[in-house]
C-alpha cells in the first residue's frame, strides 16, 4: 500500500494568482536555484502550457555519495530523480485547480506520487495548496524504512519549497 502524508502550505494571495506563478516557467526556473541546495544538480526538462493545463518536468541529480547508507544499499549508482507534474486548467466558477505529481528514478524501486488541490481561504484573499503523496518502495524488509525516509526528504523540499514561494510572493505580487 505504500505510505502517505498530506501537506499543506497557506499563502498571503488569491489561488488564481497563485495558479499563475505556478503554471508559468519563470516561476519554476527560480525554484530550481533552491533545489540546488538540496542537490548539486537540478533543472526545467520540460514546460508545456496548454487549454487543457500545465506540465512541467523537473530533474534532480543526486550523487551516490550523499545518499543515505540505506539508499546507497539497493541504488548502485548515482540518483536521478524525475519530478512531472501536472496542474489541471484553474477552474474559476470554484476557485481552485487541481493537479498530480510524480517523482521516480530509473530503474527504482518505487515511486512518489500525489495530488495538488489549490483552494482558496479566509475569503480569497488567501489561499492554501494541499499535496497528497504516497510513496511506495517495493523491497521487502527496507521499504517502509526508505519510504519513511523518502517523505521525510519530500517533507524538506516542500518546506524549502512553502518558504521560495513565500519570498516569490512578496517580490512578485
Amino acid at each position: 500500500m505504500g505510505r502517505r502524508m498530506d501537506y499543506t502550505i497557506a499563502f498571503d494571495a488569491p489561488a488564481e494568482k497563485i495558479y499563475r506563478d505556478l503554471t508559468s516557467r519563470p516561476y519554476w526556473e527560480a525554484l530550481t536555484d533552491v533545489y540546488l541546495a538540496l542537490t548539486p544538480q537540478a533543472e526545467v526538462a520540460d514546460f508545456a502550457s496548454a487549454e487543457s493545463g500545465t506540465d512541467i518536468v523537473i530533474k534532480l541529480f543526486l550523487p551516490r555519495s550523499e545518499l543515505p547508507p540505506m539508499a546507497r544499499a539497493v541504488l548502485p549508482v548515482d540518483l536521478v530523480i524525475t519530478r512531472v507534474q501536472h496542474f489541471d486548467p484553474f477552474d474559476t466558477a470554484a476557485n481552485q485547480a487541481t493537479g498530480t505529481y510524480r517523482a521516480t528514478v530509473p530503474a527504482g524501486p518505487g515511486h512518489l506520487d500525489g495530488r495538488y488541490f489549490l483552494t482558496e481561504a479566509d475569503g480569497g484573499d488567501r489561499s492554501q495548496l494541499r499535496l497528497a503523496s504516497e510513496c511506495k518502495v517495493h523491497l521487502p524488509l527496507v521499504g517502509g524504512t526508505l519510504e519513511q525516509l523518502i517523505l521525510s526528504n519530500i517533507t524538506t523540499m516542500f518546506d524549502a519549497e512553502e518558504a521560495f514561494t513565500a519570498d516569490w510572493i512578496t517580490d512578485h505580487h
